[in-house]
Formats: C-alpha cells, structure tokens, sequence
C-alpha cells in the first residue's frame, strides 16, 4: 500500500523540535528510504511543508529547497510528478518566486501547459 505523508511529519523529520515525534517521523523516512514503505508527497503538503519551515521557522530557502529535495529522492518516494516538484524546487530557488507560480512554470515547461495569469512572475520567460 502507498500511503500519502502529512505535513506535519515532514516538519518533526527536519526540525527536530518535539523527541518523540522526531523518532516516529524518522522511523518513517528510514523505512521511505530503504523502500520498505512507499510514500507520495503531494504537491500542497510539500508547498505547506515550504511554507512552514521559511515563514514560521525562518529557514533560509536554499536550505529548505535542498532538505525537500532531498526527501523527494528517497527510494520509497513513488510521485509520477516528482519531476515537476524537483523542477519546482529549482525555480523557487533560481528565480525567488513563490511556490505556485514555481509550480505553474514548472508543469508548464515539463508538461506542456499554456500558462494564464497576470502575476508577472509567471508571464516572465
């Protein structure tokens, strides 16, 4: 079975802030890696988990482009768009632009889509 992993888990993973829960989600990604478990991180969880950890905690967002990145790699990570969330990623950290005009670009580019909008962020090419 595939299972969909929660914000939340993602944010005790990398910040570390409350023991026991660290120790569960790091159960968790330790199984996600070796693929005992196969996991999909939607793109809202991981545009939630972006927010969280460069607003509230006030990482920097190189940092949190890289940390989620490298989660998105992991063995048991089995997204058919993981492609379009690294490519996301990218953008967020080349251009400076917010996650969904990042995730607007990026499906575009990689997956053909026009794009609408009057965000000059998106319009730019």
């Amino acid at each position: 079975m595939v299972h969909l992993v929660d914000t939340n888990i993602i944010i005790r993973f990398l910040i570390g802030d409350h023991e026991e829960l660290l120790h569960k989600a790091t159960d968790i990604f330790r199984a996600v890696e070796s693929g005992e478990i196969e996991v999909i991180i939607l793109d809202a969880v991981l545009m939630e988990a972006f927010f969280v950890l460069t607003k509230f905690y006030q990482l920097p967002v190189s940092e949190v482009v890289d940390d989620l990145k490298a989660l998105l790699t992991l063995k048991g990570v089995v997204n058919t768009d993981k492609f379009v969330l690294f490519e996301t990623l990218s953008l967020i950290d080349s251009r400076k632009i917010d996650f969904v005009d990042a995730l607007i670009l990026a499906k575009s580019k990689l997956q053909g889509y026009g794009t609408l909008s009057f965000d000059k962020d998106v319009n730019k090419t």
